[in-house]
């Protein structure tokens, strides 16, 4: 995971899936450095962007579906 708390995009997370077959995972983002504190816009690829609110400890849970030998990314904002 990449992050700037100053750009636009606040972090960028990428997953890589090794083995033949897709894989869901529920997946928690640390975005304590991102500089967001209450909510985080966040969406997979070029989709449309999801609303999450912030644990106590700046982070989010996202539910992850990577296709088998494949990756897919997260923007954050």
């Amino acid at each position: 995971m990449h992050v700037n708390p100053q750009g636009k995009e606040k972090g960028f997370a990428l997953f890589f899936n090794p083995t033949d077959e897709a894989i869901t995972r529920k997946i928690d983002l640390p975005l304590y450095y991102t500089g967001l504190t209450e909510t985080a816009r966040i969406r997979e690829q070029e989709g449309s962007s999801v609303e999450y609110r912030l644990g106590r400890d700046y982070s989010v849970q996202v539910e992850v579906t990577i296709p088998g030998n494949g990756y897919t990314w997260y923007v954050i904002e």
